[in-house]
């Protein structure tokens, strides 16, 4: 599982680094909170939801029309496919409007024709005759029943699960709450966005990226400050910013470099479970915990829970290295936090466009354009589009993931690849 230059392989430094930070005193759990049904959207159910009415919550006009009583047809005048109703055996109606009493049907409005004494002269068809029982109409529950599940639990609500919630009754749902995710940026050449920089400074573009990124999964990003590259100065930012977060991220300084703290930080402030880990870009990844700068009595996240410990990533700094060790290490965990068992991803089948080469002894992530089959030059199945690796130069090279589409996720011990062979993709974002 280890190679003793690349580290664990990512599933099992993932599992190291969980273990480690339990056994440190993490004991982190689904939080439960009720947010309006307007807020919902995004957010992870903790518990099922069920109607609390049926829909409809009564019979009613499925079309604009006449309501009739189809059992008494046959009582009424017929010429041919046309039956004349009488104004009293007739109720005007509009969809969604309720049934009357003792109506079952509904005539739409193309078929009738209106007398002066308020009669109608409904039109048939050979097959069905002028109006079928129950014809236009839902009944009560068609869509759904009381009690009737209507949402599960895990499930991150989308536009059509709010509406089906609202329709049974709910006005508020019960959902996970949204994990913090404390993100330090580090490096005396480091900016903030915007600044004018002079020579040897680069702008802040890891933590707007990772933050993003954490908004696209469900949690919520605190950026601090750009800390220098100062051991105690960024000890006392890491152990403030875990007082408020349920995952802290310190972007840089993981490699071995002469201004490279983090790893040394993280062993003082909590512990180090894992440094370096078999995959590229990311290698020099750090994986560990901090301990809150507060007494213990004083409770962090605003949960009302105190915990001793919160999980820790020290993030490489070049963008590519980041992007993908959110993807390998934070979005499992912020997944977890919000009661999914695995982050929502959409693994897409696609041919590769290209003969390609990655190491065999780490797993490679590799940015991918997608086209159509069409593009290719050889057979490929229909709707399959033709991944292609895109060009750039290195982790650092933040330009190759604007244009690239998806993931390709290279597993230890594959690499060689000939052009058409089948792969995986997960597109970016997803």
């Amino acid at each position: 599982m280890t190679d003793s230059h690349r580290g664990p392989r990512p599933e099992a430094a993932y599992a190291q680094w969980v273990a480690a930070c339990a056994d440190a005193g993490w004991h982190a759990g689904q939080l439960i909170e009720q947010v309006p049904i307007q807020a919902g959207l995004g957010r992870v159910t903790a518990t099922a939801t069920h109607a609390r009415w049926p829909s409809p919550p009564f019979a009613c006009a499925a079309m604009d029309g006449i309501a009739i009583d189809a059992d008494r047809l046959g009582e009424l005048p017929a010429d041919g496919d046309h039956v004349l109703v009488p104004a009293p055996a007739l109720v005007w109606v509009d969809t969604g409007d309720p049934m009357p009493a003792g109506m079952n049907t509904v005539v739409e409005r193309e078929r009738i024709e209106l007398r002066s004494d308020g009669s109608a002269l409904v039109s048939g068809t050979p097959v069905t005759g002028p109006a079928a029982r129950g014809r236009n109409v839902r009944s009560s529950g068609e869509d759904f029943r009381a009690g009737q599940l209507l949402v599960p639990a895990g499930r991150r609500l989308r536009p059509a699960d709010l509406g089906a919630a609202a329709a049974g009754g709910c006005a508020a749902l019960a959902v996970a709450r949204q994990p913090v995710v404390a993100i330090i940026p580090t490096g005396d050449e480091i900016r903030p966005v915007g600044s004018v920089l002079e020579p040897g400074e680069f702008t802040d573009s890891n933590s707007l990226m990772l933050a993003a990124r954490a908004s696209q999964v469900g949690a919520v990003p605190h950026v601090t400050d750009v800390q220098p590259d100062d051991p105690d100065a960024l000890a006392a930012a890491t152990r403030e910013a875990a007082l408020s977060a349920d995952l802290v991220l310190v972007i840089a300084g993981s490699s071995r470099g002469r201004g490279d703290f983090t790893a040394a930080v993280l062993a003082q402030v909590g512990g180090l479970a894992v440094h370096g880990v078999a995959v590229r870009p990311g290698h020099p990844v750090l994986l560990g915990h901090v301990k809150p700068a507060h007494s213990g009595s004083a409770p962090p996240r605003g949960t009302g829970q105190p915990t001793s410990t919160v999980p820790a990533i020290g993030v490489p700094g070049y963008p590519l290295a980041a992007a993908v060790i959110f993807e390998l290490f934070a979005g499992p965990l912020l997944a977890w936090l919000q009661g999914i068992a695995a982050p929502d991803r959409a693994w897409l089948q696609a041919r590769l466009g290209c003969h390609w080469a990655s190491p065999a002894n780490v797993e490679d992530w590799v940015p991918v354009s997608l086209g159509a089959p069409t593009d290719s030059g050889y057979p490929a199945t229909v709707g399959t589009p033709v991944a292609v690796p895109s060009e750039g130069h290195g982790a650092g090279a933040i330009s190759r993931l604007t244009r690239a589409d998806a993931w390709w996720r290279i597993p230890i011990g594959q690499g060689q690849f000939a052009q058409g062979d089948a792969i995986e993709v997960l597109p970016i974002g997803a």
